[in-house]
């Protein structure tokens, strides 16, 4: 027993030496270690402070106070809305020079009007706009986009309102020819899914597909050459006299917010 307490003593002072002796090597250690670590460790530890300093950037909120936040937020919504307004003044800019363009080419009459409102669906293709009476607008004049391409009719007035078929409703119909071609061809119908349809075309006209399709100026306040679509395909039944097409209009009527009503010699200013 004597001997067993004897040994535990021996190693317990053994265990006390051997740790003396490795704390003062680590401390006589300890500048050389320095010495060959420091440069490595010097890079890695501004890269992590980079690193931090830039993904963890939301960490300093906590040394902004509520009203600055607040402000920072507020400039944030002023500076997105001035974007918003930069680009809606580009835009309209870009409309009325297209608009200028074409009443300067074409020498017609007519006045500007801002959409209101639209309604578009499977069956009916009509929108409202601005100016009606007051400014001139008769039923039935031709209203075009500010390229000049045909985009439909007047088909209601008020003194400051009228509203406007686009040439896709269903009820819509216009008289047509072939671009350069001096003579009617048909009568082009709106139909579902956005196309028209121009039916009873004689067998003797020479049309085929990726003609241009422009207004005949059979119609009183539409004149002719105002672009409408380009024919997609052309069809014949069998034993019939008569030719059918499929024509693509040139512009998305959906997507105007601005349009020109042509006004007749009569009521131009």
């Amino acid at each position: 027993m004597k001997d067993h307490s004897t040994q535990r003593k021996r190693f317990r002072r053994l265990v006390f030496l051997g740790g003396v002796i490795l704390l003062a090597l680590f401390f006589s250690w300890q500048g050389l270690l320095a010495s060959i670590i420091g440069p490595v460790a010097s890079p890695l530890v501004q890269l992590g402070t980079w690193i931090s300093d830039r993904v963890f950037w939301w960490q300093a909120s906590g040394k902004i106070t509520a009203r600055q936040l607040q402000d920072l937020y507020e400039e944030r919504a002023k500076l997105a809305q001035k974007v918003a307004d930069v680009q809606t003044v580009r835009e309209e800019n870009t409309l009325l020079r297209k608009e200028l363009g074409f009443l300067e080419h074409s020498q017609t009459q007519a006045v500007a009007a801002s959409v209101l409102a639209k309604s578009f669906s499977y069956s009916v293709n009509r929108f409202v706009v601005d100016v009606g009476t007051d400014q001139g607008v008769e039923l039935g004049a031709a209203v075009v986009s500010g390229e000049g391409l045909y985009v439909g009719k007047v088909t209601q007035t008020g003194k400051r309102s009228a509203t406007i078929s686009a040439l896709t409703d269903p009820t819509h119909s216009v008289a047509v020819g072939l671009l350069n071609e001096p003579r009617t061809i048909g009568v082009a119908f709106g139909s579902n899914g956005g196309l028209l349809k121009i039916d009873f075309i004689p067998t003797d006209e020479a049309i085929q597909e990726n003609d241009l399709v422009v207004t005949s100026g059979l119609e009183t306040l539409i004149p002719s050459g105002l672009i409408i679509g380009v024919i997609n395909t052309v069809s014949q039944e069998t034993g019939s006299p008569f030719q059918e097409a499929i024509v693509e209009p040139l512009t998305d009527v959906r997507r105007l917010s601005r349009v020109l009503i042509l006004l007749s010699p009569d009521t131009s200013p």
